[in-house]
């Protein structure tokens, strides 16, 4: 049986099983390790104020020692809070330019947008976006988020068809009315 690929998804990844995900090799919250990436890499000079390039990590493909980690490493917060707040960043160490795939195990379908208090840059997003975004619609069915294109297809809407991006807390409209 062959592994699927997470870009394959239309529906949340099922916990428990393997799949084919973007990780990079690289120090995050002080431990060298394998970490699963959402999203490309970049950089949020003009609208989230964020100048390091940086990858986002994927909570859902964290290994259970990888989230106990970095569960209260910054500010005492939770795990969840952690990656939202805390990409994997070039600030003081060089960063892969990409990613490469691995067969990582699912922990968990999904996860919210972890953000302490509404974040800063939210404002430039509703003016950019609206307060709820239309996704980027590509052939096969992926639904992208416009910000940074990062394919929302296997996150689960919720009651209002809306997910909200794990990248930095846009809103976009992903299921239910069109």
């Amino acid at each position: 049986m062959s592994v699927p690929f997470l870009a394959d998804l239309r529906e949340p990844p099922i916990p428990g099983r393997y799949y084919m995900v973007p990780v990079i090799d690289f120090t995050y919250c002080g431990k060298k390790g394998q970490w699963p990436t959402l999203g490309p890499l970049h950089h949020d000079k003009g609208d989230v104020g964020f100048e390091p390039l940086h990858f986002h990590v994927d909570f859902r493909f964290l290994t259970a020692r990888q989230v106990n980690q970095i569960d209260g490493y910054y500010w005492g917060g939770p795990a969840e809070r952690t990656v939202a707040v805390a990409p994997l960043n070039q600030r003081c160490v060089d960063i892969p330019r990409k990613a490469y795939l691995a067969k990582r195990k699912c922990r968990v379908a999904g996860w919210e947008y972890s953000c302490p208090s509404r974040a800063p840059w939210m404002d430039k997003f509703d003016a950019r976006y609206g307060t709820v975004a239309e996704p980027i619609r590509i052939k096969g069915g992926r639904l992208l988020c416009p910000h940074r294109k990062v394919d929302l297809s296997s996150f689960e809407p919720d009651a209002d068809g809306i997910v909200t991006c794990p990248l930095h807390g846009l809103r976009v409209r992903c299921g239910g009315q069109q």
